[in-house]
C-alpha cells in the first residue's frame, strides 16, 4: 500500500471513528443537548480535528442520517427480492415489516431518522449535491418501492381502481412509521396490558390497512 493510500485509508478511519462516537452521543443526549466537545471527548480526539472532517454537528446527524437509510434500504432490497413472486400487498408488508426489523436492529439509526424535523434550509438551492439531498433521496426509497407496488396492484386489478395512488401512498407511509413509532415509545405498555406478541400486532394491522385498498371480490 502506497503513502497515498495508507493516509486515505486513515482519514476514513478516523472519520468513521467520529461518526461512531457522534451516533452514541445523540442517543444518549439527543440533537440539541448533544454538543461537539462531547463528540470530542467520547471520539478521544480535539474538537479542532472534529472540525476538519465536519463543519457543525448537524452535518454529523446528517451522515448518521445516511447511514441509517442506506441500511434501511438496504434492508428492503432483501425484503423485496424475498417476496418478488408474491402479490403487492404481500410486498407492501413485508415492507412494513422491514422498518420493524430495522427499529430492532439499529435502534440509534431509526431514533436519528424517527426524531429529525424538517427545516426550511434543507429545500434551499444551495443544498444541491451535498449530502442533505442525499439523505432526502435514500429517504425516498422506501417510499418510491411502496408507489411502485400501489401502481402496479392497481394495473393488475389487485387493489381498487377508485383509490387515489398519491394519497393511498402517503397513508401506508404514516400508517407504517406511525405504528412503529407508537411500539417505539408504548412497547412495555402494550406487552403487559395486552399481553401481546409485537410482530403478531403489525402483522394484522398491516393486513387491516393492505385489505382496505384491495378490490372487493364476491364471494
Amino acid at each position: 500500500m502506497g503513502i497515498m493510500e495508507r493516509k486515505a485509508k486513515e482519514k476514513q478511519i478516523r472519520k468513521n471513528d467520529i461518526i461512531k462516537a457522534a451516533e452514541k452521543i445523540f442517543i444518549e443526549k439527543g440533537f440539541e443537548l448533544a454538543t461537539m466537545d462531547d463528540i470530542a471527548k467520547e471520539a478521544e480526539f480535539t474538537k479542532r480535528t472534529l472540525y476538519a472532517y465536519f463543519k457543525s454537528k448537524e452535518e454529523l446527524y446528517y451522515e448518521i442520517m445516511l447511514k441509517g437509510f442506506k441500511t434501511l434500504n438496504s434492508m428492503c432490497d432483501e425484503k423485496l427480492y424475498e417476496t418478488s413472486g408474491e402479490a403487492e400487498g404481500e410486498k407492501i408488508k413485508a415492507i412494513g415489516k422491514c422498518f420493524l426489523d430495522f427499529r430492532y436492529k439499529y435502534p440509534g439509526y431509526f431514533k436519528a431518522i424517527l426524531d429529525y424535523q424538517n427545516k426550511d434550509h434543507d429545500f434551499h438551492e444551495d443544498n444541491k449535491n451535498t449530502i442533505i439531498e442525499q439523505c432526502y433521496k435514500e429517504g425516498e426509497y422506501a417510499l418510491d418501492i411502496i408507489k411502485r407496488c400501489v401502481a402496479k396492484g392497481i394495473e393488475i386489478g389487485e387493489f381498487s381502481s377508485e383509490i387515489n395512488p398519491e394519497i393511498t401512498v402517503f397513508t401506508l407511509w404514516s400508517y407504517i412509521t406511525g405504528l412503529i413509532g407508537l411500539i417505539d415509545k408504548k412497547e412495555k405498555y402494550i406487552k403487559y396490558y395486552y399481553e401481546k406478541d409485537l410482530s403478531k400486532i403489525v402483522e394484522g394491522s398491516f393486513e387491516i390497512i393492505v385489505s382496505s385498498i384491495r378490490c372487493a371480490r364476491l364471494p
